[in-house]
């Protein structure tokens, strides 16, 4: 059972006093990989794909991903995409029109390029989601939390080349158990999230590294 988010008034002490070190430590993890050193004015988004876990031990399929996860992360990168003016990026309604004329025999790699070529974008953000859980409960009694984990790629169409990658594959955890955490409750508030909600801050994450990469902050 996971206890209710009292612990976040007598936390908020601690919390004051270790921000600022917690902070210098994510931005150091967040700067490990160089700039992008390509220009990149206009961005298309490939629909996430559904990656189903196969058990390393047994070689077999875990169950599948709650239907809908992958449009889900899509949304939700659309969503973040157009709630600031720095990013410029490809409609979806201009995405899906010409998914179908892109070969959808060819890996995953080659058919974001293809898609950038087609609606004259310079790069493509494409991925997989491979865990969407959703939280057990209350935001503010939950048995279970929220867990996902999914992977965005910056391709160049250019060059075909992946200039950037990065993974969000988090549970969450309450505050008091990790202050490494401190930004999920920073941004969400101190409750527990939804897979939705959790997706969300995810992406918020992800797409405020490559726009540092990108240069465009």
């Amino acid at each position: 059972m996971v206890t209710r988010l009292s612990y976040w008034l007598p936390m908020r002490a601690a919390l004051v006093g270790t921000v600022g070190l917690v902070a210098l430590a994510g931005c150091s993890l967040l700067q490990r990989n160089p700039p992008i050193d390509e220009r990149i004015n206009l961005i298309a988004v490939m629909p996430i794909e559904r990656e189903e876990p196969v058990d390393a031990s047994t070689g077999e399929q875990r169950p599948r991903l709650k239907s809908g996860a992958q449009r889900v992360v899509t949304a939700q990168i659309y969503s973040v995409l157009a709630s600031s003016s720095t990013w410029r990026f490809v409609p979806d309604l201009t995405v899906m029109q010409a998914l179908p004329k892109i070969d959808s025999t060819g890996g995953l790699q080659s058919r974001a390029r293809a898609l950038g070529k087609a609606v004259g974008a310079d790069g493509v953000l494409f991925g997989t989601v491979s865990r969407y859980k959703d939280r057990e409960g209350g935001e503010y009694g939950a048995r279970e939390p929220a867990s996902v984990a999914f992977t965005l790629s910056l391709l160049s169409v250019s060059t075909g080349k992946v200039l950037w990658t990065r993974t969000f594959n988090e549970t969450q955890q309450s505050l008091s158990s990790n202050l490494f955490n401190w930004w999920q409750f920073w941004r969400g508030g101190p409750r527990w999230f939804t897979a939705e909600e959790f997706t969300r801050l995810g992406v918020e994450r992800l797409l405020d590294d490559l726009s540092d990469k990108l240069g465009l902050d």
